[in-house]
């Protein structure tokens, strides 16, 4: 075997661990699947109820931690999820210490990332579009 094969073979393998590390028990960041019914995801989805009624309540539910970019994002988020008048949880799961949940407002599915605050609340982080 040549060099550039025992190379193509080394990266092969190192891939094939990486990769299962990532789907491993190990991996805290690897996605841990939540009923939509838990007490979490009924949190979450009155985070966004509140918001369906009024974009004030944003303040209330915004994590510090979000900088001024991401509190824009959420602001607009927030905004078409008030005009679209209803929402519903469709996705829920545990990255890490984060929640991800996905939430479907009129014809638009967003991603929003929280975080458990220290008043055992949920608190906004950031939304992918």
């Amino acid at each position: 075997m040549s060099n550039a094969q025992y190379i193509l073979l080394g990266v092969a393998v190192v891939g094939v661990a990486v990769f299962g590390f990532m789907r491993s028990d190990e991996n805290e960041y690897a996605e841990r699947p939540m009923a939509l019914d838990s007490a979490e995801a009924k949190a979450a989805l009155a985070i966004f109820e509140q918001l369906t009624q009024s974009t004030n309540a944003l303040s209330e539910v915004i994590s510090p931690k979000a900088n001024p970019m991401v509190q824009q994002r959420l602001l607009r988020s927030a905004a078409q999820i008030q005009t679209a008048g209803t929402v519903e949880l469709i996705n829920a799961h545990w990255t890490g210490n984060y929640l991800k949940v996905q939430i479907q407002a009129a014809e638009e599915s967003h991603w929003f990332t929280l975080e458990q605050a220290s008043d055992d609340g949920l608190k906004l982080l950031g939304v992918q579009e």
